[in-house]
């Protein structure tokens, strides 16, 4: 579960990186755009002008000409004074050429523009892909991490219902305290002894909690064995058919698992097969092994 846990971490980075990147391709799109937009605009209006100068001088041309035949017509006169259209028309053509040099600089950029944009857009769309598979990836781990968390949760409560009513004919269960958010909500241990209201474990007596403490270790050990239980004195609250209720299913779980208890209930002690009995002697500890109910030996520590 770590390990799933540090792998969703680092995918959550990893998205964040590759969302950033998108949103700073995205920055660099939006501007190559209005620049692209700006300077079919500029070409725009520059040919409208170029159109128009161009007709400007046709027309001065086509007037000239006129001119010069109704001038004909009159008898025109070389020494007669006249109109010198030449700067106009040169001033004109000056201007025609600055404009159709710009003409020739605008098409370059905008294949320049053009190029980068594209450009850009397989890159936005190849990091929107990544995105895309990391996402689904991460999908995967939570549904995986919501299943395994709740084939475990059934687990434990299946077996804290049995156990339960085998120590004591009562119930117990867990509780989701809430199912659509498993994981930042809590798990509720419910109690319900025979003859009594059910109740949560944090409000039940010392001894209560005591059972189902137990109760609980010994479904967890289903879930995930370990290879030996350490107890101590964990029966000291329980009254005796209680002590001999755990003594029995501690015999049956032994098969699987070995237990070291510390007790002072008979019940519980007549069900070891290895038992070691301190006390004292003259102010000396003295340590009593028992083993497969022969006799006794006594060492002197």
């Amino acid at each position: 579960m770590e390990g799933l846990r540090q792998k969703e971490q680092e995918l959550i980075s990893t998205s964040g990186s590759s969302i950033g990147e998108v949103q700073e391709i995205d920055s660099k799109l939006k501007t190559l755009t209005e620049k692209d937009m700006d300077l079919t605009k500029q070409i725009n209006n520059f040919e409208r002008q170029s159109d128009s100068l161009n007709r400007d001088l046709h027309d001065l041309i086509e007037n000239e000409t006129k001119l010069q035949q109704i001038l004909s017509a009159f008898g025109f006169d070389k020494n007669m004074e006249t109109f010198d259209v030449d700067p106009i028309v040169q001033g004109l053509t000056t201007e025609l050429s600055s404009l159709n040099a710009l003409n020739a600089k605008a098409p370059e950029t905008y294949l320049e523009v053009s190029y980068g944009y594209r450009s850009m857009s397989v890159r936005k769309n190849s990091l929107e892909e990544e995105r895309t598979g990391i996402v689904r990836f991460i999908e995967s781990i939570e549904r995986d991490k919501r299943q395994t968390f709740l084939d475990a949760f059934d687990k434990v409560d299946k077996e804290i219902r049995l156990i339960f009513n085998k120590m004591t004919g009562g119930n117990a269960w867990l509780e989701l305290q809430n199912e659509d958010d498993i994981f930042n909500s809590g798990i509720s241990y419910l109690i319900q002894f025979p003859n009594k209201p059910k109740r949560e474990s944090t409000s039940i007596s010392g001894g209560e909690k005591t059972l189902a403490a137990i109760v609980f270790v010994l479904a967890l050990q289903k879930l995930k064995p370990s290879p030996f239980y350490l107890f101590d004195e964990v029966d000291a609250h329980l009254d005796a058919p209680n002590a001999e209720r755990l003594s029995t299913i501690l015999e049956e779980r032994s098969k699987e698992s070995q237990f070291i208890m510390v007790s002072l209930k008979d019940s519980v002690i007549q069900k070891a097969k290895l038992i070691y009995g301190v006390f004292p002697k003259n102010g000396v500890s003295n340590v009593v092994t028992y083993k497969d109910k022969r006799v006794p030996s006594v060492k002197t520590t």
